[in-house]
């Protein structure tokens, strides 16, 4: 099962973070600070380490949010692209374009399963924060990455892992997981009172999804594999507290990130970042 309305779903999603916009770079909750961390390892290794090649003319950032990946990337780039759904969010993103006066970064309001650019377009292309999870035709989404993306272009976007350690200690979830083994089920995200839902895939479903869209696998890196392995309730994750709950999950967090290149990480964490390249 995935996301069914389309509408009412993307109206939720845009008022979430348009409240949250103002906040969301400075989160000191464990879930946010690790994720944070793992992003940084991936633009580092992406635009100053070049493991998947580069250097890089046109970067887009699909569902950009307050543009901290955006403006890493302007600095490796002659012309850096931030869409993003939230106008709120792209606020944020655009005082920070102006206090440290970037000439090559373009944000544009916008539906990434309807992208405002032109056919090969760009050499890479980065959706962190689970952008694809919020979309119910993720597909769209998809189609539109490689109608823009240059042969060769690098991919690298985050998605929600169907199967990991959290559905060990969560039986609703895990009967939904179980309705259907080889396809992704709808996983609910509670933050701050507000419940969202996401897609997530099966490792195999998302495989397929990104070749049929020519696009082929180069690595994927895992997220929250040991924060889930013990049964610890998922509000210390997204707790800014200093108890011994909201520590364990920093230092499980910290371990996750150093191993997330390795199995388990790798193919049981919560979320993935997948690298994929755009086949000529």
């Amino acid at each position: 099962m995935k996301i069914p309305d389309e509408r009412p779903h993307l109206a939720e999603v845009r008022e979430f973070y348009s409240e949250i916009s103002y906040e969301y770079d400075g989160r000191r909750e464990a879930y946010f600070v690790n994720l944070h961390r793992l992003f940084a390892r991936c633009l580092r290794e992406i635009f100053r380490d070049g493991r998947f090649g580069g250097p890089f003319d046109t970067v887009l950032d699909a569902g950009c949010g307050t543009g901290s990946q955006v403006l890493y990337a302007a600095n490796f780039c002659r012309r850096a692209i931030g869409v993003d759904l939230t106008p709120g969010a792209l606020e944020v993103a655009g005082r920070k374009v102006a206090a440290r006066d970037l000439k090559n970064v373009r944000l544009v309001v916008g539906d990434v399963t309807r992208l405002s650019l032109r056919d090969r377009t760009c050499d890479c292309v980065l959706s962190l924060g689970d952008v694809i999870g919020h979309i119910p035709n993720y597909e769209a989404m998809l189609a539109e990455v490689a109608r823009v993306s240059k042969p060769g272009a690098l991919f690298c976007f985050e998605c929600e892992n169907k199967w990991y350690p959290g559905l060990l200690w969560d039986r609703k979830e895990r009967r939904a997981a179980l309705r259907n083994r080889r396809k992704g089920h709808l996983r609910v995200w509670e933050f701050k009172g507000k419940a969202l839902i996401f897609n997530s895939f099966a490792r195999g479903e998302i495989t397929a999804l990104l070749s049929k869209h020519g696009f082929t696998i180069l690595d994927i890196y895992g997220f929250d594999f040991f924060t889930y392995l013990l049964p610890i309730p998922d509000k210390y994750q997204f707790s800014d507290g200093s108890g011994w709950q909201e520590k364990t999950v920093h230092v499980l967090g910290r371990v996750d990130v150093a191993l997330t290149r390795y199995f388990p990480v790798n193919r049981f964490g919560y979320s993935e970042v997948i690298f994929a390249r755009r086949e000529d």
